[in-house]
């Protein structure tokens, strides 16, 4: 059997063709590397297919919260059962998963390998399938060895998540990605363009950079920057480059980090090619509970911030993350949360009710002391106040017009975001998907902007 991978032929390269299926338990990040993943898969005679007819199941974890980890014992118990049927069935647990994690799971998964380990499963699957020969045992060590080289299998064929940057060194009391991805490390701006220029070339019109911090992207050198370039901050200065793409329709970020926000940021959101959305988390609004959580800025510093953000882009959509009843949050130190939202008036919250994760900081330090009924109360105060900001926020769209990348058609309605990152919903047909239309609001609710289609 001939391979093809990547617009070459090896007629050298034997292999043995194996069905397998990802399950991906995390966020865009994790995303991504699935889709990575997958090219190396299918660089050794994979074939995606669903998980009930998969020979290869991986799952693609992320240890940074609890349930995570309790749906990868769920998925293996429904794997472990067809095992027993067919003796060639590989289970593999992959991603940002933590040393104890890994620990634990060992003796239950057929291979436990860390994100770019990629070669361990190479020798695993020539092996089990009878993959050939040395010659693609080496093409492959040299590809995963930095595997965000590898070209992704893009699940979408207009929205692509591009990695700039992988790994923490914020070390948030709470947080266990430091110690599941590992210090921060920035892809070469070379890189990271040659693959959006790519994009643009074979017509995706959205890009989402990522990066646990994306904000503090620091390449090795600016080489690839355009002497022309205005920005001296590295995240600014790529933005630049990104927004001369020829092609692009637009290009979003996520999620920066407060402190590492400069002036030329700000400046950047107003290129052409940026959303009119910036998701910047806050995690909360007291300085004592901030200190605790090692987030390194005041509420008031946070603030000025958004002041400033709103300033440079008066209508831009503004998005956050808070966590409620963080170790030792009292209800005044809640009621300062509530307070900034209200000041900062936030388009949406993604809202979640504190739980320890073993190998934090805060699992060691700190005592996990508000109750599961006052966690639930904060956050549907925060719920609640969130819906009443939104819809009124949202009522600036009526008779607005809008622009619409559709992603979405189901029963004669077609769906997508604004640049505002609203969704937005019209009638239409199923070859809308994929294309930017103009759509004016004549319905504005709290999670849905309605309305038609603008006629060129």
């Amino acid at each position: 059997m001939l391979d093809y991978t990547g617009g070459c032929l090896y007629p050298w390269r034997t292999v043995m063709p194996f069905k397998f299926f990802i399950l991906t338990l995390g966020c865009q990040m994790n995303k991504s590397d699935s889709e990575r993943l997958a090219t190396a898969l299918q660089q050794q005679g994979g074939v995606l297919t669903s998980e009930a007819e998969a020979e290869v199941l991986v799952v693609n974890a992320c240890s940074v919260r609890q349930t995570a980890m309790d749906r990868v014992h769920n998925a293996l118990t429904r794997w472990q059962k067809r095992q027993h049927n067919n003796q060639k069935m590989l289970t593999v647990l992959t991603g940002c998963v933590l040393p104890q994690d890994k620990q634990f799971f060992a003796e239950r998964f057929d291979l436990v390998i860390g994100i770019g380990e990629w070669q361990q499963l190479v020798t695993t699957l020539q092996e089990r399938f009878g993959n050939d020969t040395t010659a693609a045992s080496n093409l492959l060590q040299t590809e995963v060895n930095d595997y965000l080289t590898t070209t992704p299998q893009y699940q979408s064929q207009f929205s692509a998540y591009v990695p700039i940057s992988t790994g923490c060194n914020k070390f948030c009391t709470y947080c266990a990605v430091p110690y599941t991805r590992g210090r921060e490390w920035s892809r070469p701006a070379e890189q990271v363009l040659t693959e959006i220029k790519q994009l643009a070339t074979k017509g995706w019109k959205e890009i989402i950079l990522l990066g646990q911090t994306v904000n503090s992207y620091q390449p090795a050198n600016r080489s690839s920057f355009s002497k022309t370039n205005p920005y001296a901050d590295p995240f600014a200065a790529l933005l630049w480059e990104i927004n001369n793409v020829a092609g692009l329709d637009r290009v979003f970020f996520t999620a920066p980090h407060p402190n590492n926000i400069t002036d030329e940021q700000i400046d950047a959101l107003k290129l052409p090619v940026l959303v009119n959305f910036l998701h910047l988390p806050v995690q909360a609004g007291d300085d004592e509970v901030l200190r605790r959580m090692n987030r390194p800025y005041t509420a008031e510093a946070y603030t000025k911030l958004v002041d400033r953000i709103y300033q440079t882009k008066p209508d831009i959509a503004l998005a956050t993350d808070i966590i409620v009843g963080f170790s030792g949050e009292t209800e005044a130190q809640f009621q300062h949360t509530v307070e900034l939202y209200k000041r900062c008036q936030f388009d949406i919250a993604y809202s979640a009710k504190y739980s320890t994760r073993a190998g934090t900081v805060a699992d060691r330090k700190f005592a996990d002391n508000v109750s599961q009924e006052e966690k639930k109360r904060r956050w549907w105060m925060l719920h609640d106040l969130m819906e009443q900001i939104t819809l009124a926020k949202n009522q600036r769209y009526l008779n607005k017009t809008v622009s619409v990348l559709v992603d979405s058609y189901k029963n004669g309605v077609c769906a997508g975001n604004s640049r505002e990152m609203k969704r937005v919903e019209f009638a239409g047909t199923a070859d809308r998907v994929g294309k930017v239309v103009a759509v004016k609001i004549s319905e504005p609710l709290c999670w849905v902007l309605r309305g038609g289609v603008v006629q060129a």
